[in-house]
């Protein structure tokens, strides 16, 4: 019988507990700053990758899945943040594919977030929409997608992200 509370208790707890940490605001700084880097673009492919398992066997998540347009081209990114970081905390599944590859769902938003835009403004200047992207975070993210491109590209789409 405690065997049976704890198994239904634990996951409910952990939900809990992230919840919780998942009610502080996400700042402009959180996302204007933030830099991509390899040593968080790891973790990130291994939650990704699960993340695309629990979708794919999930039929709630195939029919609204946590990439929405409006979260991959929102024009507020504090709300975009917000509602992924929800969405990810709300699924079981997913908490442990996070706590798997050792990432918060919070810093899983963020590099997403980060990782969406950066890739669009790569694309701006691949085809000469920008000339340049300017210094700082933005500019390093870029170059970071640059770096990366084709394993992004082929992660995007386990995720079901095309483009």
């Amino acid at each position: 019988m405690v065997r049976i509370i704890a198994a239904v208790l634990v996951p409910f707890l952990a939900v809990l507990t992230a919840t919780v940490h998942a009610q502080q605001p996400f700042t402009v700084n959180d996302l204007a700053q933030y830099r991509l880097t390899t040593a968080t673009f790891t973790p990130f492919t291994l939650a990704s990758r699960s993340i695309a398992a629990v979708t794919r066997a999930d039929p709630a998540l195939e029919r609204e899945p946590l990439f929405t347009r409006e979260i991959l081209l929102s024009d507020d990114a504090r709300a975009a943040a917000t509602a992924l970081e929800t969405r990810l905390l709300a699924h079981p599944a997913i908490v442990r594919a996070l706590d798997a590859a050792k990432l918060s769902a919070r810093d899983y938003t963020k590099f997403a977030l980060a990782l969406f835009a950066a890739r669009l403004a790569h694309g701006f200047v691949k085809s000469g929409v920008l000339r340049r992207v300017p210094a700082g975070a933005a500019a390093e993210n870029v170059a970071f997608v640059d770096e990366h491109a084709e394993e992004i590209t082929a992660l995007l789409a386990e995720l079901g992200i095309d483009g």
